[in-house]
């Protein structure tokens, strides 16, 4: 079937399933549409179902809780499938790349090569499609035209064109469909960057060693970069020891359980943390981004960089007991998930970091690993209903749990605040006890008015409750 064809068909699916409507079901049915549409036009590229797995897994996390995390999750799983269907042995960074490359530029980028004048080009449109379609328009302009010209010459021809009425044609709703053409245009037709996935391909991961031994300008130059480096270590690596050693005072003390200290002294943690971290990571790319690698008397500042990773990984630890205890003290929000989400990363980033000095590695490793681990770490936390997870912990683990909060999450934890506020009536606020009951019934509403396309699961388990 013709790109131009498939394009226009899976558009009009496009509208149907969108147009108007919020994320559900059809997020779901787009994305089987994509991955049979690339399978059957790509089939020796998927040896593996790896990523259409994951793109299709991403678009039922919608349908099961639509949230704006798991959307975005899906977004980008999206464009890591797009760019895997035009290079599947691409790391991860380059894929999202190749795909959001392909969804702004690639119809302009085709439409630039075709006016190349290649043979090839030029075979897809030929004179007779030409031909048809100016025919078409010729036709539609002199129908108007002479449409105009008989109303006037017949008042019976004239009261049958009053009877057509064209309100059904709706302008947002071809402007729409159009925007779909142009997506599938993009996703069927892609624009392959074969410079640059060859350039990336030429990037290995290890450093590349000189080939001929220092002369004794460069060796004067890396002992002079190896004195620095090992003064400037010494010197960091002294400041962290006080630091944690003041760390563990403050979480040994009987006092450290205070609630008025904890936001100021995990806030404070996670800055510190973060700019060591970069600075760390900035001043080992730097030291250890060439001939310092193979200088064999490294060995004194390759010591104080892997102690500065390990006190880096003790910070992150410390840091993470102080977040535990604001949690165990206040309940579960958002901000504090996302200290232990970064200092996971912090962790996983350091872990890479020694690996990159020990092994002699390059940047482009830390990239394309770092990326990678991203990535995995953001879909597996979108299999978490985290709205429903941090209403569920601080209502049975909080003594006073901050009710104004969970009724600003997102509308997911609706059933379960209703649920609460009906059991525990005499020990919420009147106020809370109205904005749960206009939440709930908001969230009942908005649910009962979704259209076949935006069903959720949502949908499927109440009416199964109602049977």
């Amino acid at each position: 079937m013709n790109t131009h064809i498939k394009s226009i068909l899976s558009a009009l699916a496009f509208s149907i399933l969108f147009y108007s409507k919020s994320f559900g079901l059809n997020l779901f049915l787009i994305s089987i549409l994509i991955v049979s549409l690339l399978m059957a036009l790509k089939k020796e590229h998927y040896t593996s179902w790896k990523f259409p797995t994951i793109y299709l897994l991403s678009a039922l996390l919608v349908f099961i809780t639509p949230t704006n995390y798991t959307i975005f999750v899906h977004a980008m799983a999206f464009l890591l499938f797009i760019g895997k269907s035009i290079a599947p042995n691409s790391p991860i960074y380059l894929s999202w790349s190749i795909g959001v490359m392909n969804m702004i530029v690639a119809s302009a980028i085709n439409y630039n090569e075709r006016t190349k004048g290649t043979e090839t080009t030029k075979k897809e449109i030929s004179n007779t499609t030409i031909n048809y379609i100016k025919g078409i328009i010729a036709a539609i302009l002199l129908l108007f035209a002479f449409s105009l010209l008989y109303k006037n010459a017949n008042p019976v021809f004239n009261e049958v064109l009053t009877q057509i009425s064209f309100d059904f044609i709706s302008v947002p709703w071809l402007f729409f469909t159009f925007i779909g053409y142009v997506l599938f245009q993009h996703i069927l037709r892609p624009y392959n960057p074969k410079d640059l996935i060859e350039q990336d391909e030429k990037i290995g991961n290890n450093l590349e060693k000189p080939i001929q031994s220092f002369s004794l300008k460069t060796l004067k130059k890396v002992k002079e970069e190896h004195t620095l480096g090992s003064i400037i270590f010494i010197a960091l690596n002294v400041l962290l020891v006080f630091f944690l050693t003041t760390d563990v005072i403050y979480l040994l003390q009987e006092n450290s359980s205070i609630k008025v200290s904890y936001s100021s002294s995990v806030h404070q943690g996670v800055y510190a943390l973060m700019f060591s971290i970069i600075c760390a990571i900035i001043l080992i790319l730097y030291f250890f981004r060439g001939n310092l690698n193979f200088y064999k008397k490294n060995k004194q500042l390759k010591t104080l960089t892997f102690l500065w990773i390990g006190l880096n990984v003790i910070l992150a630890l410390f840091t993470c007991i102080k977040n535990y205890q604001y949690v165990e003290a206040l309940g579960l929000t958002y901000k504090r998930i996302g200290v232990f989400v970064y200092i996971l990363l912090t962790l996983i980033g350091l872990i890479t970091t020694y690996i990159k000095v020990n092994q002699l590695k390059n940047f482009y490793f830390l990239l394309r690993t770092n990326i990678t681990i991203l990535f995995s770490c953001l879909f597996i936390s979108a299999l978490i209903p985290w709205d429903k997870a941090i209403t569920e912990y601080n209502l049975t683990q909080i003594y006073n749990p901050d009710i104004t909060y969970l009724i600003q999450l997102g509308v997911t934890n609706s059933k379960q605040l209703h649920t609460y506020s009906s059991q525990n009536k005499g020990k919420i606020k009147e106020k809370d006890f109205e904005r749960i009951n206009a939440k709930y019934s908001s969230f009942l509403k908005k649910e009962s008015e979704r259209t076949w396309q935006e069903y959720t699961l949502y949908q499927l388990t109440d009416n199964n409750n109602k049977q």
